[in-house]
């Protein structure tokens, strides 16, 4: 391989970094842009008042996570185990069904799904085939409620199919961690570890002509011979691509649907027990979980996904009291201290959303975002649907996109 090309990697979020990491790894010049003035994209750490490191965006690494987890090690950022679970959450609130009572109406689901053929799996949304299933309607509104938290947007446009597996409704009685000093120093030990990472560039046009590619920023312009497009799906949608990408890809941009997530944080006079409970009456949930040492972190963290719970709090209106009181309702054991912070991914510039949400049409031309078009490659969570919405996912689109680039570069 010639040791003179070079790589452009726009977009410093975990996909991006992976990328250039792997690409810096075979020896290749690579830069990377991002138009933040950070870099981690949609994994942000953030330190509350009293200490407590507290994650406003991705925050979950499963057991599974190989790939996050062989990071971590790589660049001496330590898991810690959250004790809380992410996927079995207490519920409360009027009306909440038990867990067993969730369990059951759950068992139904998977029964009902494994009877769906192909073709209907592929037609259905998540909230029409839930509707149908046989069970409790307190079982099915919080079940719902939890999901539609998760998908951040609502299930009647969440395509089936892209809950995927043998049994794809359960509740995930997993160990769960997150990196011990926060999700965000993972980020920052990548980009440290490369030789040229430029924030503060936006990158508003790709062109190719004879001579490679070209990415602009403004005025200024960066010669590549390859280029990894590592940025969430509606930023896509709005690069100026010359030529213009194939109408079946930008079309496949243009649809992709975003999910609207916020996260809201909180610090707590005294160290709390691990805990994690569900609202019962909307997508919002809260927990307190362990971080360094096996200590809870002081502080009390909430999610909220889909539109509706999110109107429901207040968040766009720029309202912190709603969702304040909703959480102190939910902890009644704990001193909340000091102002919450909270962050709408929803109207984040450079996100315009929090993850992929796939309604069936989208899903069903998923195969079109992963795919290579000569020098030219797409990273990013919304290119590994095996792993949609995850660090993990992010971390392998930027490796499956740096082998796409590297094969490119081989054989030109």
């Amino acid at each position: 391989m010639h040791t003179q090309q070079r790589v452009v990697v726009v977009g410093a979020g975990f996909a991006g970094l992976s990328a250039a990491i792997s690409i810096a790894d075979a020896g290749v010049d690579v830069t990377v842009l991002e138009a933040r003035e950070r870099v981690g994209g949609r994994v942000w750490s953030m330190t509350l008042t009293n200490g407590a490191i507290v994650e406003l965006g991705a925050e979950w690494i499963q057991a599974h996570d190989s790939v996050v987890q062989e990071m971590a090690a790589r660049f001496e950022a330590p898991l810690a185990e959250t004790i809380a679970s992410y996927g079995r959450r207490e519920p409360w609130g009027p009306g909440a069904a038990s867990l067993d009572e969730q369990d059951r109406f759950l068992e139904a689901a998977n029964a009902a799904a494994a009877l769906l053929s192909p073709d209907d799996m592929a037609a259905m949304t998540v909230g029409g085939f839930l509707e149908g299933v046989e069970g409790s309607d307190d079982a099915r509104a919080i079940v719902m409620a939890r999901l539609a938290g998760t998908c951040a947007h609502d299930l009647h446009e969440v395509a089936l199919a892209s809950f995927q597996g043998e049994r794809p409704f359960s509740h995930h009685a997993e160990r769960y961690f997150r990196i011990a000093e926060g999700n965000g120093s993972l980020a920052t030990a990548m980009a440290r570890a490369l030789p040229d990472v430029r924030t503060g560039h936006a990158v508003d046009a790709i062109e190719r002509d004879d001579a490679g590619l070209i990415v602009r920023v403004g005025p200024h312009a960066e010669r590549a011979d390859a280029v990894v497009v590592a940025v969430p799906a509606p930023i896509v949608a709005r690069l100026a691509f010359t030529p213009a990408l194939s109408s079946d890809l930008a079309d496949a941009y243009a649809g992709l649907r975003m999910g609207h997530a916020s996260k809201f944080a909180v610090a707590t006079r005294q160290r709390p027990p691990a805990r994690s409970r569900q609202a019962a009456d909307r997508s919002m949930w809260c927990w307190t979980a362990a971080g360094a040492g096996g200590k809870t972190r002081r502080c009390v963290a909430s999610f909220a996904g889909s539109p509706a719970a999110q109107a429901s709090l207040g968040v766009p209106r720029g309202e912190l009291e709603p969702w304040l009181e909703a959480v102190r309702a939910m902890n009644p054991d704990l001193t909340l201290v000091d102002g919450p912070v909270m962050y709408a991914w929803a109207d984040d510039p450079y996100t315009l959303g929090s993850y992929v949400a796939w309604d069936p049409a989208s899903w069903a031309r998923r195969e079109l975002f992963s795919r290579s078009f000569g020098p030219l490659v797409f990273a990013g969570e919304h290119t590994e649907h095996d792993h949609h919405g995850t660090m993990e996912g992010a971390l392998r689109s930027g490796r499956r996109a740096s082998a796409q680039v590297l094969q490119a570069l081989a054989s030109g």
